[in-house]
This record gives structure tokens, sequence and C-alpha cells, in this order.
């Protein structure tokens, strides 16, 4: 499509718009449709600090709603939650989403959530490209999710995009009985705008190629990173940050 800009400040600023709108337009479409991208939501029912904590709600709707209404905010409709426990699979099939029955060996409290990743991945042979969503970070924007997925091929191919929160806070640790500063030195602490921080991860999402997900990896060398804001980093682990969400929702909206 070609468009004709006359040479002027209003009408350069106008076209200019236009061509974002539509290239915004043809990469909604592009996720939309693509077969290849597949968003993976873990939930599994033994978890300890709060029984069955995915089903746990925020706003009125369960975490696990909530991460199946993000995704398809962001465009994706290929949605399926892993799960070992059946009133979370109904939850997820009310919410529109398709359910992957997951072992007891990857749901159990050991098992680190590549395991569960990976075993997902296998039983998709056509997927190329897998959002791992977080069902207990309730505040991830659906617009984060379709930045991410643009960053993943721009502006060059990465393997995986994940969010993280950007931190100022000063780290010390014990070390053989001495205790000692981590990311910095005693005798140059940094001023907050003097230094860049450091990137904590928010384990909201992680977009991750098949190719690395079937190494048994969600990262590698060939990575990069959405910053999210503060809200967004908040992770429901128990039922204090459960009423911490529910209180944080009352403010936002």
């Amino acid at each position: 499509m070609y468009l004709s800009c006359e040479d002027t400040k209003t009408r350069n600023s106008k076209c200019f718009k236009v061509k974002m709108r539509i290239m915004v337009l043809l990469f909604i479409f592009w996720i939309t449709c693509n077969e290849d991208i597949v968003v993976l939501i873990l939930a599994r029912g033994g978890s300890k600090g709060i029984p069955l904590k995915n089903l746990q709600t925020v706003g009125g709707l369960s975490l696990v709603a909530r991460s199946i209404l993000t995704a398809k905010k962001a465009g994706l409709l290929n949605i399926t939650v892993s799960t070992d426990h059946p009133l979370i699979a109904l939850e997820a099939l009310k919410y529109g989403a398709s359910v992957f029955r997951r072992s007891s060996i990857t749901a159990s409290h050991f098992a680190p959530s590549i395991w569960g990743v990976e075993e997902f991945a296998h039983s998709m042979p056509l997927a190329k490209i897998i959002v791992l969503l977080q069902a207990t970070s309730p505040f991830l924007q659906y617009s984060d999710i379709r930045e991410a997925l643009r960053k993943l091929q721009h502006p060059r191919p990465y393997d995986c995009v994940f969010s993280v929160i950007r931190s100022y806070k000063l780290r010390w640790k014990f070390m053989n009985g001495s205790l000692i500063p981590i990311n910095f030195n005693y005798d140059s602490r940094p001023r907050r705008q003097d230094w860049n921080g450091e990137l904590i991860e928010t384990g909201a999402f992680y977009i991750s190629r098949v190719e690395i997900i079937k190494q048994g990896l969600l990262q590698n060398k060939n990575c990069t990173v959405l910053e999210v804001s503060t809200e967004e980093s908040l992770e429901v682990d128990s039922y204090y940050d459960l009423q911490l969400a529910n209180a944080l929702l009352t403010i936002l909206t």
C-alpha cells in the first residue's frame, strides 16, 4: 500500500500515525492467525502456600481466567492450560482454553517449570513459539505480550523474551563469616540517578522458541527482555499477596 504525504508537518504527522496503525493491525493479524504461536499456562493443583491457588480470585476472576483473557486480548487464540486438577481444567474450558493433562511428575512441588513446558512442547509438533504465562501474575498487560512478541523478531531474531523490572536496591551477602556487598563497592555507593540498576525477572511471561525448550531451556544467551511496571511484577504466592492484589485492583480501576 502506498500512502501519499504532503510536505507539511501536519500531513506528515497524520501520515505517520496512519502508517503506525496499519503496522499494528498487521502485527495483530499476524499473531492471531499464526498457528505456530501457542500460549501455555501452567496451573497445577497442589500449591502449598494457598490451596488451589490458581483458582483464587482477583476482582472476581480466578487467576487462571485472568491469564486466559489477557492472552485473548493480546490476539492469541491458541491457549492451553496444563494442569493435573479437574477443577482447574473446568475453569480453563469455561474461558475457552484447551486443557493438557499434566503428569504427576511435572506437577510435583519439586519439578521446575521447564519440565512442564517441555512435556507440553513434545505434544505440539507444529508449535514454534510458546508463550508461557504465569497465572499468579494477575496484572500482566496484554499490550506487553504483544510488545514482547514483536521484540522476539525485531530488530533481530531472538530465542526468548522475558519480563523484568529494574531494581536499584543495594544487595549484601555473608561469605566466610563476613558481610560483603554484592552489586556495589563500600567506597562508591551509587546514587539512583548514577547507575542503571539491575534487571530482575518477574516470572510473568517467558516467550521462547521451541528449539531451546526441547533442550530443557527457557532462556539462553540469545535473549532479550521487556521491562514491565511495578504492579505487573506482583506475584500471588500467599494470602497476603492475594489481599494486596485485590486492594491494588481497586486503586487501578
